[in-house]
């Protein structure tokens, strides 16, 4: 991520529609089993673009599934709405790491990264439909929403932050915290999401320093 991890906080909270439909973690379908080399071989985005075991704490790739966490596949908070520039993609690949915690015996965190390739100019055509579906659909903690609010952001990257009620066993609904980064890659659109464990928070520190290592690794697309 290009700007400052120091940067103030924009924490540009937007007014607007509601978003797709809320999950929490101890429903969420497993990931297939598919390593990162075959995903990004069928993907034909190249495995050394994705995020590693060593940016990742050890933790492996598993590819996901059409339809899981469709909300940061990319960032969607107009719900399945279709961006003009998704007819431009030309690859896409879609991995799941659960990352082990900084400490000893921590929470993991589930971290899905999307990576799409697009024909010229359509990266950064995404970007800017993504900057105003986020203007235009901001969610709220209403049933069944997201509420994404902008917490930093620069010309091609930018981070957000995704509430949600969530319910866990017999707890009351309580407000869970995710974060997503954005970025533009040359001619791919990459996005690195902590959604948390089950009813607990992501990381946003840990966002930004995935979504730094994922730039390095994407300028491997060609």
């Amino acid at each position: 991520m290009r700007f400052a991890a120091g940067a103030g906080l924009l924490a540009v909270s937007l007014a607007g529609c509601a978003s797709g439909t809320v999950t929490s973690g101890s429903s969420v379908p497993s990931p297939v089993a598919v390593s990162a080399s075959t995903a990004a071989a069928v993907s034909g985005i190249p495995a050394e673009a994705l995020l590693q075991s060593a940016d990742t704490r050890g933790a492996e790739a598993q590819s996901l599934e059409q339809g899981v966490f469709p909300h940061v596949r990319p960032l969607r908070p107009c719900g399945a709405t279709p961006y003009p520039s998704d007819s431009t993609r030309t690859d896409v690949v879609a991995m799941r790491y659960t990352v082990p915690g900084a400490e000893q015996a921590s929470t993991p965190s589930t971290v899905v990264q999307f990576v799409g390739r697009h024909q010229a100019g359509g990266a950064a055509a995404q970007f800017t439909e993504i900057g105003a579906a986020l203007e235009k659909c901001p969610g709220g903690l209403g049933k069944d929403q997201h509420k994404w609010t902008i917490v930093d952001s620069d010309a091609d990257s930018m981070l957000v932050r995704i509430e949600q009620k969530v319910s866990y066993g017999d707890e009351d609904p309580a407000t869970v915290a995710h974060y997503a980064a954005l970025s533009t890659v040359n001619d791919a659109v990459v996005v690195v999401a902590d959604l948390g464990w089950e009813n607990m928070d992501g990381s946003e520190q840990l966002v930004r320093d995935l979504i730094a290592k994922a730039e390095e690794r994407a300028a491997k697309i060609k």
